[in-house]
């Protein structure tokens, strides 16, 4: 045990230590640059390390003054729906593969064609996609966005689902069965109260996805009516300028909105993610 515990301490320890340092200094240099203002940003050759005069005036002409908090709701409400639309139809699909007598055959049939479309790159049917929504008169609209997160993020949350509801036991709906309830009301009392948690965890992830998307809110989109908070941060590269405290500024709410879900939320994800692998040791 002392030469583990030595071992831990000399070599596990320090890489640990190295990795984390590489990862998180991104983020402080990410939270420093945006405290800085454009005199010190400017007036430096070599950008200091922690801001002389910390200021959340980059923060404040990002959300207010130039009005991106119209993307920041805008990603909130196509992130919220798709989140909605995504576990109802995956629950529509997967309940029934899961708790009703179907063939093998359809069962692994579903599961295959969705494990088929997870991994579809996005850039191969955004063209295709870009067609669909101008004929359906929905560019530059948020229903567009909500339609196609909906489609990529299905394949997940069926996937997820059907872990958690194969966990929980047959035995209970018989047993609600027996005292009179009816297939739908044994799904909304039994079942899904058991499978909350899950349903919680797949839920983050799939809002942690749709908030992060670029490439379909970039071509499907055009006005702050429908435009995401990420294609509002590549507004702040052009051709002539950089301005990168709000450049910071925006990155960092970006990344503030998924985080404080996931520490909000953390002991359910992880009771979701981990629930069939407990239930099998």
């Amino acid at each position: 045990m002392r030469g583990r515990a030595l071992l831990w301490r000399v070599v596990a320890l320090p890489v640990l230590v190295a990795f984390g340092l590489v990862y998180l200094f991104p983020l402080y240099w990410l939270v420093a640059t945006s405290l800085k203002g454009q005199g010190e940003l400017l007036g430096h050759i070599v950008p200091t390390l922690v801001p002389q005069a910390p200021t959340l005036e980059a923060f404040h002409t990002v959300l207010v003054e130039k009005g991106n908090w119209k993307l920041l709701r805008n990603s909130v409400l196509v992130c919220g729906a798709t989140v909605l639309t995504t576990l109802t139809l995956g629950l529509l699909i997967t309940y029934p593969i899961t708790r009703l007598p179907v063939s093998r055959r359809l069962r692994v049939g579903v599961l295959n064609w969705a494990l088929s479309l997870r991994f579809l790159p996005p850039v191969a049917v955004v063209v295709p996609y870009f067609g669909v929504v101008r004929t359906l008169q929905l560019y530059d609209n948020p229903l567009a966005l909500v339609f196609i997160y909906t489609l990529f993020n299905l394949p997940f949350s069926i996937w997820m689902l059907k872990s958690f509801l194969a966990e929980v036991p047959l035995e209970l709906e018989e047993a609600a069965f027996v005292d009179g309830a009816t297939r739908p009301v044994s799904f909304f009392r039994v079942v899904l109260p058991l499978i909350a948690p899950g349903l919680l965890a797949a839920g983050i992830i799939i809002f942690a996805f749709a908030w992060s998307e670029f490439l379909f809110a970039l071509i499907l989109t055009q006005t702050p009516r429908a435009q995401t908070f990420p294609v509002g941060v590549q507004a702040f590269v052009t051709q002539f300028n950089l301005i990168w405290n709000e450049m910071a500024a925006a990155g960092l709410i970006a990344l503030l909105v998924p985080l404080i879900l996931m520490i909000l939320a953390r002991r359910y994800v992880l009771a979701g993610l981990t629930f069939g692998v407990i239930r099998e040791k």
